[in-house]
């Protein structure tokens, strides 16, 4: 060091930096064994079967037709993780307490309660 305040800054940061590059390079070769096994176990066709329905799943919405309800003799139609449309709620209450909010509904489910709305 030449005595020169911001030249020993200089130095003691540049050192500081190569000596936290080292660390992490340490580091990440001590994880690479890992990292390999966690790879290769994430790549296994079982595995990725697992995921890839979970990620199907995650992406379904649920049907809140309140099926008892607004279609009564059309039991069992609904598909309960399919919603496709969305509609108003039907109950004027519902417009009211919840404001003007869509119900997720799914096809069945939609045409039972058209076909009933339609039939009177």
């Amino acid at each position: 060091m030449d005595g020169n305040p911001d030249s020993d800054l200089a130095e003691t940061l540049a050192e500081a930096g190569r000596r936290f590059g080292q660390a992490m390079t340490d580091a990440l070769e001590r994880m690479r064994p890992a990292l390999d096994a966690l790879t290769d176990l994430a790549n296994r066709p079982e595995v990725r079967a697992v995921v890839e329905r979970a990620e199907r799943a995650a992406r379904r919405r649920p049907c809140l037709c309140a099926c008892g309800r607004a279609h009564p003799d059309d039991r069992g139609v609904c598909e309960v993780l399919d919603a496709v449309i969305t509609r108003p709620p039907g109950s004027a209450w519902v417009v009211d307490w919840l404001g003007d909010w869509a119900v997720p509904v799914c096809a069945p489910c939609a045409a039972a309660r058209a076909a009933r709305e339609f039939a009177g």
